[in-house]
C-alpha cells in the first residue's frame, strides 16, 4: 500500500493523506468483510453436515434422530487468519404445516441479509414439491437481482445403484454418474434454473465440494469473493478458484486507485504505473492470508 501511494504523490502532488485513508479504508474493509451464507433446505437432507464439511470444521450441530436446528443458528467461524464467517443454518421446511408457516416468515426477514443462499436437496428424495413451493412463493420474490442461489444435491453417494461408489477414491462409479447428472438436471428443470446452479455433493464422503467453492465464489461479487476464499480449506479451493480471487482483486485494486486520482489525463497516467505493482500487492494479500 505504501509503495502504491508513493506513486500517487509523485504523479499528482494534490494527493492527500485524506485519500491514501480512504483507499486504505477501501482495503481493510473487504479484507475484513465477514460473508453471510444462509442453508436452507428441508429437515433432515444434510444441511448441518454440509456446513461442517465445506469449512472444514465441527460448527453445526448433527443428529441423526430428530430436527435438531430449531432456531437459526448463527455461527461465527473464527479461523486461524483472525478473520471468519458468518454461517447460518436455518430451520429446515417439511415438519409440519405450523412451523412451515413460522419459518416461511423467518425466511422472509433473513434473505436479504445474506449474500449466498445455499439450498440444500436431498440426491435420493423422490419428491421436492415442498422445497419448490418454498423457492418458488418465499425464497425467489425476496432474492436480491444477481444474488447467488445455488442447489446443493446431497447425499449424492446414496443414488442408485449405490453399491457402485467408490469408497476408497469417494468417486460415483459410471452408471451411477450418469443417474447423478440425470437427477442434477431433473432438478434444473422443477425449479427452473439453470443446470449449472445444481451442484451434486457428499458432505459425508468429501465429494463435489470444490466445484460448490467454485460456484459460489464465481457469483458473488468482485468485492466479496476473497472473503469467501479465504475462510474455505486449501483442499476445497481449487485452482480455478484462486484465479479467479486473484483477478476479482486486481479489478477491485485496480478501480479504487485509478478512480482516487484527479482527471482522466491524470488516471490513465496513474493507471499505467499502478498496474506494474498491483500483482505484488496482490501476491502479498495472498500470502497473508494463505490464499497462494
Amino acid at each position: 500500500m505504501n509503495n502504491i501511494f508513493e506513486i500517487f504523490r509523485d504523479v499528482d502532488t494534490h494527493f492527500t493523506p485524506e485519500q491514501a485513508e480512504r483507499i486504505r479504508e477501501k482495503f481493510t474493509s473487504m479484507l475484513n468483510y465477514r460473508p453471510r451464507i444462509g442453508v436452507f433446505g428441508k429437515t433432515g437432507v444434510g444441511k448441518s453436515s454440509l456446513c461442517n464439511a465445506l469449512f472444514g470444521k465441527y460448527i453445526c450441530a448433527v443428529s441423526d434422530i430428530e430436527a435438531c436446528t430449531r432456531d437459526p443458528q448463527e455461527v461465527m467461524l473464527k479461523m486461524d487468519n483472525g478473520k471468519g464467517i458468518i454461517l447460518l443454518d436455518v430451520p429446515g421446511v417439511g415438519e409440519n404445516l405450523q412451523r412451515d408457516e413460522e419459518y416461511s416468515e423467518l425466511y422472509r426477514k433473513l434473505l436479504p441479509e445474506l449474500d449466498v443462499v445455499l439450498w440444500v436437496l436431498k440426491a435420493d428424495d423422490r419428491a421436492y414439491s415442498v422445497d419448490i413451493d418454498f423457492y418458488t412463493h418465499v425464497v425467489k420474490p425476496h432474492l436480491e437481482q444477481d444474488k447467488p442461489f445455488i442447489l446443493v444435491l446431497n447425499q449424492v453417494d446414496k443414488i442408485e445403484p449405490f453399491r457402485e461408489w467408490d469408497g476408497e477414491n469417494r468417486l460415483p462409479g459410471p452408471t451411477q454418474a450418469k443417474n447423478i447428472e440425470l437427477k442434477a438436471a431433473n432438478v434444473a428443470t422443477h425449479f427452473q434454473v439453470k443446470r449449472s446452479l445444481v451442484i451434486p455433493v457428499s458432505a459425508d464422503e468429501k465429494f463435489g465440494l470444490t466445484k460448490l467453492v467454485d460456484e459460489i465464489i464465481f457469483s458473488l461479487p468482485d468485492e466479496k469473493k476473497v472473503s469467501v476464499a479465504k475462510e474455505v480449506p486449501a483442499e476445497n479451493l481449487s485452482t480455478k478458484s484462486k484465479t479467479e480471487v486473484k483477478s476479482s482483486l486486481s479489478r477491485v485494486l485496480t478501480r479504487t486507485l485509478t478512480g482516487a486520482a484527479n482527471g482522466a489525463a491524470l488516471g490513465s497516467k496513474v493507471a499505467g504505473k499502478v498496474g506494474a505493482v498491483v500483482g505484488g500487492v496482490i501476491g502479498g494479500i495472498g500470502g497473508l492470508l494463505g490464499l497462494w
